[in-house]
């Protein structure tokens, strides 16, 4: 009897243990209930801002890490990474928010609703100074909103923030910032628009043109292949933000493309072709500067051969004269000679005896006049006439 009524009654240890557990359930229900009440809104102090998207805040004395709900923004590489499109303006960003978070400021957080299995900082939407940061950042061109908000009433206005940044051309959407694919196409837009449209006349403005024309199609086809990184169903940075934009700025960067290369291709036949007028200029030039040299060459020989000729004439004059003086000269001498022979050489008196002089003076005995020798007839020889001879008669 005593086993079986020990049998009935239920274990007293199991009973404690069953009440335990209940209780322990029930505390952790609350509990969890207080949580979540405590953390749907929470105010909090800034500690540091991590990046363009994330931050420190204190709260009751524990840091905690909490990013921008709804939000993607640009973040730095991670240490020994090369930076990519997806870091493009990750330090603007980061001082942007700093400026709206600076250390000891008081901010107001209503945090989204974890996902779950989620890691990482959790996202809220953040209130400081009278502003919402993540509608600031958004508004900056500094963050994209993601496909899917976390926190509903946050989503239009972001998404309404996201398209004045846009249409402002502000942060992400700035022609003016190199690593963004604005950046990184309206520039090679206007270069290859901005080329010279005037024909070149020489061949050295041809080849500088080339030149120029050259770089600016490198640069168009260096700018294509950015499209090619972006994915237009992916959920990247560079997607969210730009994949919208790739068909409008490929068809603007093709259609300029295309002209420089018509152009270009024009410049080169343009420059085949001064080069030939400019050779068959040079050639003629050459052929004119040859016939000048042949023509200078012709007169100047020209010239000598009158030179020699005229030369030869006055040596010839000169022997001329010079026989001619010498016949003249040979002339006057037999002439003279000549007439040396027609003059009669005086006879000479034999001498007597002289006498002893006297006191008597001799006089002289008259001599007879002599008679006039007649003048040879002159020669037609062009001597000139030998001067007329005159001789004295002999004594009787």
């Amino acid at each position: 009897m005593t086993s079986q009524r020990t049998a009935g009654r239920p274990p007293v240890l199991g009973l404690i243990a069953f009440a335990l557990l209940a209780a322990l359930l029930l505390t952790l229900a609350v509990l969890s209930t207080l949580k979540g009440v405590r953390t749907a809104e929470a105010t909090g102090q800034v500690v540091r801002v991590e990046d363009g998207q994330t931050f420190v805040v204190t709260m009751d004395g524990t840091e905690e890490t909490v990013a921008l709900a709804g939000l993607m923004a640009p973040v730095p590489p991670a240490e020994g990474q090369e930076a990519s499109a997806e870091n493009c303006l990750a330090e603007e960003a980061a001082d942007n928010l700093s400026a709206m978070l600076e250390p000891g400021d008081a901010v107001q957080l209503e945090y989204a609703e974890d996902a779950p299995g989620s890691r990482g900082p959790r996202a809220a939407l953040v209130r400081s100074g009278g502003v919402v940061v993540n509608i600031e950042q958004a508004e900056a061109g500094l963050a994209v909103p993601l496909p899917e908000q976390p926190i509903d009433h946050l989503g239009s206005e972001l998404r309404e923030a996201h398209r004045t940044a846009r249409s402002e051309q502000a942060g992400l959407y700035s022609p003016s910032a190199p690593c963004t694919l604005a950046g990184r196409v309206e520039p090679v837009v206007e270069v290859l628009r901005a080329l010279p449209e005037a024909g070149p006349a020489t061949t050295a403005d041809a080849e500088q043109q080339i030149e120029a024309v050259t770089a600016a199609v490198e640069q168009g086809v260096t700018a294509e292949k950015a499209f090619a990184t972006i994915d237009p169903e992916g959920s990247s940075l560079s997607s969210l933000a730009w994949a919208r934009d790739v068909p409008r700025l490929r068809e603007r960067l093709g259609e300029a493309l295309s002209a420089a290369q018509s152009e270009l291709a024009s410049l080169q036949s343009t420059r085949n072709v001064l080069q030939t007028r400019e050779r068959e200029e040079v050639e003629r030039k050459a052929e004119e500067a040859r016939q000048a040299e042949l023509a200078r060459q012709q007169e100047a020989a020209r010239q000598a051969e009158a030179a020699r000729q005229a030369e030869i004439a006055r040596q010839a004059e000169a022997a001329r004269q010079a026989e001619a003086a010498r016949q003249q000269e040979a002339a006057r001498q037999e002439a003279s000679r000549r007439a040396e022979q027609a003059t009669p050489t005086p006879t000479p008196t034999t001498a007597s005896p002289t006498p002893t002089p006297t006191a008597t003076t001799a006089k002289p005995s008259p001599t007879a006049t002599p008679k006039a020798t007649p003048k040879p007839k002159p020669k037609k020889s062009s001597a000139p006439a030998s001067p007329d001879a005159s001789g004295s008669a002999g004594a009787d």
